[in-house]
């Protein structure tokens, strides 16, 4: 269970580098007006696929800890909702996939952006 406490903790900074990484690019990409290419699509896919493994870690310690008789309050069920629905965000960006760049680079932001405040909401949560 500590393994999974670790990865759940420390899991958030690399999505902080990779989506603040991502950020950057997508705002660049729009102003300068470059074309969407296979690295962005795959840098949108990496931030996706982290989000997932951090959910996936936060509801496997969540629930090894039930299993092991600690209880939480209830803040802990509504930050484990705000950041599943932080996690769902991203995976919009398929919905654009045939869009044109300017539409993809802004859209994608707008989705990265959405996703930060809500983990910034999610974490306010959690009890210290």
């Amino acid at each position: 269970m500590r393994i999974v406490g670790s990865i759940h903790w420390l899991l958030p900074w690399l999505i902080l580098l990779v989506g603040m990484y991502s950020i950057i690019r997508f705002v660049r990409g729009y102003i300068n007006e470059h074309t969407f290419t296979d690295t962005d699509s795959r840098l949108m896919a990496v931030f996706t696929g982290l989000l997932d493994l951090q959910a996936t870690a936060g509801l496997v310690y969540f629930l090894l800890s039930r299993f092991n008789g600690i209880r939480y309050p209830h803040s802990v069920s509504l930050h484990a909702f705000v950041m599943f629905v932080a996690a769902v965000i991203p995976h919009f960006a398929r919905v654009w996939k045939n869009a044109d760049s300017p539409t993809r680079y802004l859209n994608n932001f707008y989705l990265l952006l959405a996703s930060f405040l809500l983990m910034l909401v999610g974490l306010s949560l959690v009890p210290m």
